[in-house]
């Protein structure tokens, strides 16, 4: 999300597309690393709580460098709650990936993607 040559709000529906790539090409068994440490690990042992906090950290601050771009270049109003919004797109991505994890269905992934664009960026 940090690569300048693309357009910004491309870059973020390329991140999103290809997250959805990566569990589609494990049978939508194995979701988010990330959030299966966080949902698996981070109770029993706080070395890896505290690095799985860093990592959704420094994912949000991509989601947020981006998100600056697209204002930057005219992709979303200034007055758009860049750091709100950065929070909303990582931490409803894990939702939707953990759901479509249980279901086995990226349906729930898509939709989010779908309405991210359609609504809440649009």
């Amino acid at each position: 999300m940090r690569n300048d040559a693309l357009p910004p709000l491309k870059r973020l529906r390329a991140y999103i597309d290809a997250s959805i790539a990566a569990i589609r090409s494990h049978e939508v068994k194995n979701g988010c690393l990330v959030g299966n440490f966080a949902a698996e690990a981070s109770d029993h042992s706080e070395i890896i709580r505290r690095r799985v906090s860093e990592i959704y950290v420094e994912l949000r601050e991509a989601t947020a460098y981006c998100l600056k771009a697209a204002v930057k270049a005219g992709e979303l109003p200034k007055n758009l709650k860049i750091n709100d919004v950065a929070d909303f797109i990582v931490t409803g991505l894990q939702g939707a990936w953990l759901v479509s994890k249980v279901e086995r269905d990226l349906a729930f992934a898509e939709n989010f993607k779908k309405t991210l664009f359609s609504t809440v960026l649009a």
